[in-house]
């Protein structure tokens, strides 16, 4: 089974820290939807692959796009994949796109799955984020999500600004908890090198806050998903049981995925392509039959490296049987390190598995970083 990833890469305005590729020139939708279409056609008739399992949409903001130009994207789809085996459908959405209308309609194109990008409940962190929505939407747009029958519902939050304290966080926390979503994204606030707030840093105009405000508020939310029962399963992701995020949780295991639209990724199990980061390029090699990506064939260490970074995100770890079989000799030539990372509660190893504990997984990436090979 394959996942499908569309890249919507329009949004409204930018979010001073997203460093995602996108662009706010909405006229340009309607072509760029035609050549998302011709690059599902063409990469149908060049390459084999298994039938669906997983669909979805990510940007950028794919509630921006109208019924229609969905319908375009699945027909597109239906008509090259095999779709029967299909589990989960995701669209990724604003607040401001939900109305009650549009619901239905995207329940009808067979969505199944909504991921909500809240970010956060406070009005004033969100004009800082530069969102395009208030609070007060927010609440609305879950309440109708839920009003029309989305019972597979994420909800995105970010925690670790100098905006929000602690007992803000916790009152968000406590609303997603009764609000009727069963899957939360939570992301600690990264000040990333092109973005608004990249420049403001740069400029001195913004002080980012010690890295110690957002672990108290990673801990926490550790703690909050231990006392209601959910899953923190991803160190970015936390659900109630029996709702991992399908799509994504097929990523961290290293199986197969097609990546379609500009700067969208792919990867068969040894190669992994990436497509343009522009929507004006994108667009005119897919018009004129061009190569609208760039490949590379990953080596030993490339594989090893990814599985390591992607496994060691999550609760499972990583499989020793499976570290063995792409690098052999890899526990014992990493054994002083292994050793030194768990004499520091950093690193537990089992009988099969090797995984960084809930008390050091704010740390996750410099840990996994001392475990690579070169």
């Amino acid at each position: 089974m394959t996942g499908l990833y569309i890249h919507i890469p329009f949004c409204r305005q930018a979010c001073h820290y997203c460093n995602f590729h996108f662009s706010t020139q909405l006229k340009h939708i309607n072509p760029l939807v035609d050549a998302i279409c011709t690059e599902i056609d063409q990469y149908h008739a060049t390459t084999s692959h298994a039938p669906l399992h997983t669909i979805y949409f990510g940007g950028g903001s794919p509630s921006l796009l109208s019924p229609q130009q969905l319908h375009r994207i699945f027909e597109a789809i239906h008509r090259n994949f095999n779709t029967q085996n299909c589990v989960e459908i995701t669209l990724e959405a604003n607040p401001e796109d939900i109305d009650p209308i549009q619901l239905q309609q995207w329940k009808e194109l067979g969505i199944n799955r909504l991921s909500l990008g809240i970010q956060s409940l406070n009005n004033e962190e969100l004009q800082w984020m530069n969102r395009a929505h208030t609070a007060e939407q927010s609440l609305q747009a879950v309440e109708l999500c839920t009003a029309a029958g989305f019972q597979n519902l994420s909800i995105d939050l970010i925690y670790g600004s100098e905006k929000k304290s602690l007992d803000q966080w916790k009152s968000e926390l406590q609303w997603a908890l009764q609000c009727g979503a069963n899957h939360l994204s939570c992301y600690a606030l990264t000040i990333e090198e092109k973005t608004a707030f990249g420049k403001w840093a740069k400029d001195k105009k913004l002080i980012p806050p010690a890295d110690e405000h957002a672990e108290e508020q990673f801990h926490y939310l550790s703690q909050w998903a231990a006392e209601n029962h959910w899953e923190h399963y991803e160190i970015s992701n936390l659900c109630k049981p029996q709702h991992r995020a399908i799509h994504n949780s097929n990523y961290w295991a290293g199986h197969p995925y097609i990546g379609i639209g500009p700067s969208a990724h792919s990867f068969d199990g040894q190669t992994r392509r990436w497509n343009v980061s522009s929507n004006h390029q994108y667009m005119h090699c897919i018009q004129n039959n061009l190569p609208v990506f760039e490949e590379e064939i990953l080596t030993k260490s490339n594989k090893i490296n990814e599985y390591l970074l992607t496994q060691l995100r999550t609760t499972e770890g990583a499989e020793i049987q499976q570290l063995e079989k792409l690098w052999p000799g890899f526990i014992e030539e990493k054994q002083s390190t292994i050793q030194s990372l768990q004499t520091k509660h950093q690193l537990q190893v089992t009988q099969t598995n090797l995984l960084i504990p809930s008390t050091a997984r704010f740390l996750a990436d410099a840990i996994t970083v001392e475990l690579m090979m070169d």
